[in-house]
């Protein structure tokens, strides 16, 4: 899976490269001035929404089944000589409507991030970032054995990183690239209610021994964090787009000197192509968290359906 992530880093960046040196070569062949400059503010909006049937019908039985996904990202960002800000929203939900039984979660995601940012080295282009994220679900589900709940685990951390910003976008609005990047502290919260953190799961939790007496509501750590942003949009066409985006967030906690599965690992790659209203989405997200599980979450999905942006 490694790999696999740093065949698509690697790929999406050589595909940024040539996008900025094809604007790039049609300014010089036209004698007019390269059409990409920083951006101030931009925003965008991609809902996506799609839905499968499957009808199996045999002589004594006849099987329905739906099945349905729908994405939302939402990014915002502001930047001047001095100053950044930065925002984005993921929601991502999905379910499995099996005849005559009860709907079955397929995927759930609630992922929100604001991230100032001031520019410290103008020469060098150095910026030091404060990233404020949360991580949660919406509706209840199950890690391993445990039951999970809306905010119930709240995944929050705040990281104060040094690194670089890239933002440019072409004046005529086809074209958008977005990438940041650095290393520096983090401090990481995971704050629950029900929800029985692993290292807690082999305790007899009842009314003699109420979950309070085990763990507190806020496990408080703290590490070193590493963050990768990047997000482009193309249009090829009249009506035919192509998106991408990659966040990962690595998050050492103090034990992880001893101990590499007390670490944190966070991904979310989306990737898409659109004409008009029709599309198809892929989504990929990778999670490693000690304090859930001792497995990696790895869900992966690829839909075809209608898609909005803005």
């Amino acid at each position: 899976m490694i790999n696999t992530i740093l065949f698509l880093f690697t790929n999406f960046i050589i595909v940024a490269s040539v996008f900025a040196q094809t604007d790039s070569t049609n300014a010089a062949t036209d004698s007019i001035p390269p059409d990409i400059t920083p951006s101030r503010f931009t925003y965008s909006l991609n809902a996506s929404f799609g839905l499968t049937f499957q009808n199996i019908s045999k002589s004594d039985d006849e099987t329905l089944t739906t099945q349905w996904l729908t994405n939302v990202d939402t990014r915002i960002s502001y930047d001047d000589s001095t100053f950044g800000l930065a925002s984005s929203l993921y929601l991502q939900y999905g379910q499995l409507h099996n005849g005559g039984l009860f709907p079955e979660k397929t995927q759930d995601n609630l992922i929100f991030s604001i991230t100032p940012s001031l520019v410290i080295l103008p020469s060098w282009n150095i910026r030091l970032f404060l990233e404020t994220t949360a991580e949660t679900q919406m509706k209840k589900g199950m890690v391993d054995n445990s039951d999970s709940y809306f905010l119930d685990p709240v995944f929050l951390y705040q990281t104060v990183f040094i690194g670089q910003k890239f933002a440019t976008s072409s004046t005529d609005g086809t074209g958008e690239f977005a990438l940041t990047y650095g290393v520096g502290y983090a401090i990481q919260q995971t704050i629950t209610d029900k929800f029985v953190l692993k290292s807690n799961r082999n305790y007899i939790i009842g009314p003699n021994n109420p979950l309070s007496a085990v763990q507190s509501q806020v496990t408080l750590e703290s590490g070193i964090s590493a963050v990768f942003d990047l997000t482009m949009r193309k249009q090829i066409g009249e009506k035919l787009n192509l998106n991408a985006s990659i966040k990962t967030v690595l998050l050492g906690k103090e034990e992880t000197y001893q101990d590499l599965t007390k670490t944190r690992a966070s991904s979310l790659i989306l990737a898409g192509i659109s004409y008009g209203l029709f599309s198809i989405d892929y989504t990929m997200r990778l999670l490693y968290d000690s304090n859930y599980s001792f497995r990696r979450q790895l869900e992966q999905s690829l839909v075809a359906g209608i898609r909005y942006s803005l």
